[in-house]
C-alpha cells in the first residue's frame, strides 16, 4: 500500500491529494508511472503524460489506495526520547554560577532550535520546555543580582568617600574655627591693652 505524505501534491494542479474516497483528488497511476491526481488526467488533451509525453490510454488509470502516514515507530520515537534526555542533561550541566555566559547561549540555542523543529505539540517534552525555561529564568535572576552587587559596591563606595570628605571638612572646620578663635582673643586682647 502508498503511503502519502501530507504535503504531497498533483505536480499538474498543484492541489493536495485527498485521502479520503473521493478519486477526483486521490492519486492516479498512468502506463509510464507518473502519478496525478484524476481530475488532471482527464482533462489532458491529448492523453500524454505532463512529464514524459508518453501516451497513456484513459481507460487504463489505477487508482491508488493509500494508508493514514505512519506514526513514528519505537526507535525512531525512543531515538527523539534519548536526545531530549541529552538536551535536559546539558541544561542541567550549564545551570551553575561559574559557567560561561556563551556555553549558556549556546546550550538554549540548541535546545529551542531542537524543540522548533519537533511537531507543534505545547505538551510534548514539557521537561526539556520547563528546564529551558527555568534556566533562562535563573540566568536572568543571576544577571539582575550581579548588577544589583555592583551598584551596592558602587553605593558604598560612595559613601566611604563622602564619609572621609565629611571628616575631612570637619576637621578643616574645627580648624578654621579655633584659628579664628584664636585670632579674637588675640584681638580682644590687644583692644584691652
Amino acid at each position: 500500500m502508498l503511503v502519502v505524505h501530507p504535503a504531497s501534491w498533483c505536480d499538474v494542479c498543484l492541489d493536495l491529494y485527498s485521502i479520503s474516497s473521493d478519486p477526483a483528488n486521490s492519486p492516479h497511476a498512468i502506463a509510464c508511472g507518473h502519478i496525478f491526481c484524476l481530475t488532471c488526467l482527464r482533462s489532458l488533451s491529448p492523453s500524454a503524460c505532463p512529464l514524459c509525453r508518453k501516451p497513456f490510454q484513459s481507460d487504463r488509470i489505477k487508482k491508488l489506495h493509500l494508508a493514514n502516514p505512519p506514526e513514528l515507530d519505537n526507535a525512531a520515537q525512543d531515538a527523539i526520547d534519548a536526545h531530549a534526555s541529552l538536551l535536559l542533561q546539558r541544561i542541567a550541566l550549564v545551570s551553575g554560577e561559574e559557567t560561561p555566559e556563551a556555553d549558556v547561549v549556546e546550550v538554549v540555542t540548541e535546545v529551542q532550535e531542537w524543540l522548533q523543529s519537533q511537531p507543534d505539540d505545547p505538551s510534548s517534552h514539557m521537561a526539556l520546555r520547563a528546564a529551558v525555561s527555568s534556566l533562562q529564568r535563573y540566568k536572568a535572576l543571576q544577571d539582575q543580582s550581579e548588577r544589583e552587587k555592583a551598584e551596592y559596591r558602587r553605593l558604598r563606595s560612595q559613601l566611604r568617600n563622602n564619609k572621609r570628605n565629611a571628616d575631612h571638612d570637619s576637621k578643616t572646620s574645627r580648624a578654621v574655627e579655633e584659628s579664628l578663635l584664636s585670632r579674637i582673643q588675640e584681638i580682644e586682647n590687644e583692644h584691652a591693652l
